[in-house]
């Protein structure tokens, strides 16, 4: 008979996921707000951080109402904990794979979905939105349009 360690350390789940049940420092300092915008990097003072502004913006969201986390590739965080840390109401995923919140579901692409008692909006990374206006219209319309500005799940 094994003890528990055992099961804890054993070759099925490897050491990789403990990363989800801790926070990053920077988060824990972080304020509640509705919403969070997860995103692959950009430069401040970027077209893409210019794109994400109109964004927001056009959703008649203020500074106090969101914060952006930028993922760097293959980086993890913990969606429950991000979640109840910042007590998120809304997530925009931009350009990041859900797994990388550790979460495994299918959302449909550029448009609104509920998951978690929550709005999350999963699109293309800004550098792709800004080179294709096809998608950028559709995330307005089905996804963003509904969400923050005639807030259909409020």
């Amino acid at each position: 008979m094994s003890d528990i360690h055992d099961i804890i350390n054993a070759e099925i789940i490897s050491s990789d996921y403990d990363i989800f049940w801790t926070l990053p420092e920077e988060v824990t300092t972080l304020e509640p707000r509705p919403v969070l915008i997860a995103s692959q990097p950009f430069d401040c003072g970027s077209a893409e951080e210019t794109q994400l502004k109109k964004m927001l913006q056009a959703c008649q969201l203020g500074d106090k109402d969101y914060h952006v986390i930028q993922f760097g590739e293959g980086q993890k965080v913990a969606w429950h904990l991000l979640r109840d840390q910042l007590q998120v109401k809304s997530i925009i995923i931009l350009g990041i794979n859900p797994e990388q919140l550790g979460v495994s579901a299918l959302f449909m692409p550029h448009q609104l979905s509920r998951f978690n008692q929550c709005n999350w909006i999963l699109t293309e990374s800004l550098q792709v939105l800004m080179t294709r206006p096809e998608i950028k219209n559709h995330l307005w319309q089905y996804g963003l349009k509904p969400a923050f500005v005639e807030k259909v799940y409020d």
